[in-house]
């Protein structure tokens, strides 16, 4: 007789997945800003600190809209069952 597992990172998943998501969207939402900006960049400019400004200016005001969305996605996949390993018990 098979016993069954009785650890289920259910939580830990869901966590990695919350984290993911907010990665993903916060890419899709300040992506398209920091090319831009990347772009627009004088040539004699330093690399690194340029960087950190176009990164700070394309995620600022944008940082909640993806941790909700990622909260709304995370949601959303699991009640439907289809994240991995966040599945509802039979």
């Amino acid at each position: 007789m098979a016993q069954r597992a009785t650890f289920q990172p259910r939580f830990a998943l869901g966590l990695v997945y919350f984290f993911l998501f907010v990665i993903l969207w916060g890419l899709i939402l300040a992506g398209p800003a920091m090319f831009e900006a990347l772009r627009e960049l004088p040539p004699d400019a330093d690399p690194q600190e340029a960087g950190r400004k176009v990164v700070r200016e394309a995620l600022r005001g944008r940082v909640p809209v993806a941790i909700g969305a990622a909260f709304l996605t995370v949601g959303a996949l699991g009640w439907v069952g289809a994240l991995p390993g966040v599945r509802p018990r039979d």
